[in-house]
């Protein structure tokens, strides 16, 4: 795991563990009871002993966050393993940011001896289901002021606030929007240009942007998925990046024909 700053929550293990507190939150658990489940879910670190105090920590952190540390035996715990210097074995190569983390550690460990004047709200689930579903196919509105198509292959929800499309760009690019028999023919959308080497245009659509750049997108129409359809691809992208890479392609096969 890596860290970023000495700050408590600056840490990967720290932010997973307090993510999964917070994923228990929303699900309705009580935040005693979603810290007994983060316990007992990362109980493996207790063998390291760089990892273990973190576990601690990271403990400490979500429920002073929420209101106060209620639970006396991590506020024991915590205050014995800062007391004791435990945890700190990354931290000696660098003896500067080694007196920083231990004023950060100093610091948290006086804050959380009293409750927080100023405590967060209950984290809420908020539901963002995938916009479309399998075999939209979609009229995408360009920066340029034309349009080109774009078929919705896959829809997941299995994280409801982060529901997700899977999306194929067609190498189509006109002044009016694509008829059905466009996305019918399957001309995937091959990037040429920088380093994509002819790869396909797909990426999986996050709920990022979505409220801004839904006016320029519309259904024109749906049709069946075929098993020779692309099924899946790395790359996680928010929706300002539809209708991009048609433009990116044409310029580079423009630039090459000069």
């Amino acid at each position: 795991m890596g860290i970023f700053g000495v700050g408590i929550a600056q840490d990967d293990t720290v932010a997973d563990i307090v993510r999964f507190i917070v994923d228990r939150l929303k699900a309705g658990s009580s935040l005693q009871a979603a810290s007994a489940e983060a316990l007992a879910k990362f109980r493996e670190l207790e063998a390291d002993d760089d990892e273990s105090p973190l576990l601690w920590l990271a403990l400490a952190f979500a429920q002073w966050k929420y209101g106060a540390v209620v639970d006396q035996a991590v506020l024991r715990r915590v205050h014995a393993d800062i007391s004791a210097e435990r945890g700190l074995g990354r931290w000696r190569d660098d003896s500067k940011l080694l007196q920083k983390r231990k004023g950060a550690l100093s610091k948290f460990l006086a804050q959380i001896e009293e409750p927080n004047p100023k405590p967060s709200s209950a984290p809420r689930l908020v539901t963002r289901a995938a916009p479309f579903q399998e075999g939209d196919c979609l009229a995408v509105l360009t920066a340029d002021g034309r349009y080109t198509a774009a078929l919705v292959l896959g829809a997941d929800n299995t994280d409801p606030e982060y529901g997700r499309n899977l999306i194929a760009g067609l190498d189509y690019l006109e002044p009016y929007p694509p008829g059905i028999a466009i996305f019918e023919q399957r001309q995937w959308l091959l990037k040429h240009h920088g380093r994509w080497n002819g790869a396909p245009d797909i990426a999986w659509y996050l709920p990022v942007h979505f409220r801004k750049e839904r006016k320029r997108i519309t259904v024109v129409g749906r049709i069946t998925l075929l098993p020779s359809d692309l099924k899946e691809s790395g790359s996680h992208v928010g929706w300002t990046w539809l209708g991009r890479q048609i433009l990116l392609c044409r310029a580079a096969r423009e630039s090459s024909d000069v």
